[in-house]
């Protein structure tokens, strides 16, 4: 993995042994919104006939997915992630792969899930879907100058950076590590002004622990510590843009000083990582 968060094709094909029995790579990733090159890694599947699954919950509805062109063999949604109702997805599946049963019994799901679908779920994923499939232009064009205009304001903070690529990215996820400081106390602080965010996925965030995805990308321990995670979506306003970026560096000025480690930065008795 590059430190910009993307596995490309030829590493993917470094990777395939005789005996894989399956690729699979997030479409777009949760914690730093990075994109990959899903096409290209499809490909290179293809070519060595290996499965490929992508799991694509950040991306499908934010932008644009189409499992033919992109070579994707099984592709995972999570309706939660365009507006839809929480606890129902899908899993799309090309026509021939073979899938082992989840839970025996009953023919629904064609015999791969016995049990009672959850039909008002299903229909309500479908709608939040096909809105926003429909929107995805018009709400795109609202998010990006926002989340552009996040991340400039955020970058003028020293020893700041970005996480990820800065364009290969999906348009709602900015994802900042601040030297010196510790992301669960930047969260609470933000949390009395406001300001909802998290320090990793919302699936770690019960972890006091960095990023793994930080760690993977090469960053230092302590600094992968003080990450700040924020989506932003149609809903949000310029006004609440310019409140987080009136809030944070207040914040993590205050935190940088009281805190010893950013003592010892400042003093030159430890280096500057970022």
């Amino acid at each position: 993995m590059h430190e910009n968060g993307i596995v490309t094709a030829e590493q993917v094909r470094g990777a395939i042994r005789p005996d894989t029995a399956l690729v699979t790579v997030m479409y777009a990733n949760n914690e730093i919104g990075t994109i990959q090159p899903i096409r290209e890694i499809g490909a290179v599947c293809r070519e060595m006939g290996v499965p490929f699954h992508t799991d694509a919950v950040q991306a499908v509805g934010h932008i644009p997915v189409n499992v033919k062109e992109d070579n994707i063999d099984m592709l995972s949604v999570s309706a939660h992630k365009f507006h839809g109702p929480k606890g129902i997805g899908v899993l799309y599946a090309k026509r021939g792969t073979i899938l082992s049963n989840v839970i025996e019994g009953g023919a629904q799901e064609r015999g791969k899930r016995a049990g009672t679908e959850n039909m008002p779920a299903i229909v309500a994923m479908a709608a939040a879907m096909k809105e926003a499939v429909e929107t995805m232009d018009a709400v795109n064009a609202k998010i990006i100058p926002m989340r552009e205009k996040l991340i400039e304001g955020l970058e003028k903070i020293p020893h700041s950076k970005l996480n990820g690529d800065r364009n290969s990215r999906v348009p709602g996820t900015v994802n900042f590590c601040f030297e010196g400081i510790e992301g669960e106390s930047l969260l609470l602080m933000l949390d009395e002004e406001g300001i909802e965010a998290s320090s990793g996925s919302a699936c770690t965030s019960g972890s006091l622990d960095p990023s793994h995805v930080l760690l993977a990308l090469g960053m230092p321990h302590e600094v992968a510590h003080g990450s700040l995670r924020l989506s932003i979506c149609e809903n949000n306003t310029d006004e609440e843009i310019d409140h987080i970026l009136r809030v944070v560096p207040e914040v993590v000025s205050y935190l940088r000083n009281m805190s010893p480690v950013w003592e010892a930065l400042e003093s030159g008795e430890k280096p500057h990582l970022i």
